[in-house]
């Protein structure tokens, strides 16, 4: 539709400007004003009719022009005024195009009564041919005007489907990947959790071992034989942890495997640890006495990367209903209490098996971990 509209425009210009400037004297305002409609008129063709504000601003401007246009001559200047309302009608929204139709037969109608004065001395009513005329390029225009509405509402539509679909397809992917990525971070967790407690141990007995080789070549050689030993159990655990994926319910003993984590960070690093279990029997789950094991161990790595304490404390008690476990230092401790990804893979494990889990600490006091595990409901 604007393609005819821009080929009558040109069409209607070239005839409109070579009637003027045959029968009117070329004057420099005349020039100038032609020169603005032509850019005027033709600047919304060239964004194609896609801009709002343009489309309003170089309309309005058209009619103003013209207006000042046909005073100097109306040999045919009318017929701008048709090409307008065509424009009008097919680029303006609603209802400013009801208004500009308005104005655009108000334009035509005052230019031609101007003329008529000037050089008949009345006005002259406009014949039924052209009245009939401006009717049926209204009706032309506003029939395409509405099939376009139509046309670009199903567009619009079959868009919104094609994005609920998409989103649809998005959401099942995103649903299947779920079960994918919960699996990926619980193994991140896992290998945090499992050999970054034993690499730590490394690290520490190697860095240790390292210091007295320059002076005491034989006690050297025992902090050797002791990151054998941590290397070796770390090769345990990664098996440990293959095959505690692999079963649903692993069986897991949590007080037997915490005490002989404390002894062997006690003998290789000095840090002393005490355990405080209230309960002989927590009658606990494998899952459940494997993530309180896990978090006990977090804990202890980093208070050996971090906290510079001589002793820590664990402490677990409960009953059927609920189990409470805590975790304290007497480390450098911190005013701010910044959860990297041990923290964060504590929380998540917790979390896992029903339960809330907290940290606290401040300078100079340690670092203080509070969990509790609602255990109502479950089969024991």
């Amino acid at each position: 539709m604007f393609i005819l509209l821009l080929l009558i425009k040109i069409i209607i210009y070239a005839m409109v400007f070579i009637r003027v400037f045959g029968a009117t004297p070329l004057s420099f305002p005349l020039v100038l004003l032609a020169l603005a409609l032509v850019i005027s008129g033709f600047w919304r063709n060239i964004h194609g009719y896609e801009r709002p504000k343009v489309n309003f601003l170089t309309l309005h401007l058209d009619l103003l022009l013209a207006f000042i246009f046909s005073l100097f001559s109306l040999k045919g200047v009318d017929k701008l005024f048709i090409v307008y309302m065509m424009e009008g009608i097919a680029a303006l929204p609603q209802p400013y195009w009801i208004a500009y139709v308005i104005l655009t037969l108000a334009g035509n109608l005052g230019s031609t009564a101007l003329f008529d004065l000037r050089e008949m001395g009345q006005v002259q009513m406009p014949n039924i041919a052209e009245v009939l005329l401006l009717g049926l390029i209204f009706v032309l225009v506003f029939s395409e005007r509405r099939q376009r509405e139509q046309r670009l509402a199903y567009e619009k539509q079959a868009k919104e489907l094609g994005y609920v679909n998409l989103q649809l397809k998005e959401s099942m992917a995103w649903s299947e990947s779920l079960a994918s990525e919960a699996e990926r971070r619980r193994i991140a967790g896992e290998i945090h959790d499992s050999l970054g407690h034993n690499l730590t141990g490394l690290i520490l007995t190697l860095e240790a071992g390292k210091r007295l080789m320059s002076h005491d070549v034989e006690a050297g050689k025992a902090y050797w034989d002791k990151a054998l030993q941590i290397s070796r159990a770390a090769i345990d655990s990664v098996r440990e942890l293959v095959t505690v994926m692999k079963e649903s319910n692993p069986e897991f003993e949590l007080i037997s495997r915490l005490r002989k984590m404390v002894q062997g960070i006690q003998d290789l690093t000095g840090l002393k640890v005490s355990i405080d279990v209230t309960s002989g029997d927590l009658g606990l789950s494998g899952k459940e006495q494997f993530t309180i094991y896990r978090v006990f161990q977090e804990a202890l790595t980093n208070t050996l990367r971090h906290a510079h304490a001589d002793h820590a404390h664990i402490f677990i008690y409960g009953d059927n209903n609920f189990l409470y476990f805590f975790y304290l230092d007497n480390g450098a401790g911190t005013n701010q209490v910044i959860q990297g990804n041990g923290l964060k893979g504590m929380a998540e494990r917790v979390a896992d098996i029903g339960g809330i889990i907290s940290f606290h600490s401040w300078a100079g006091g340690g670092f203080k971990i509070e969990g509790c595990i609602d255990r109502r409901g479950k089969g024991q």
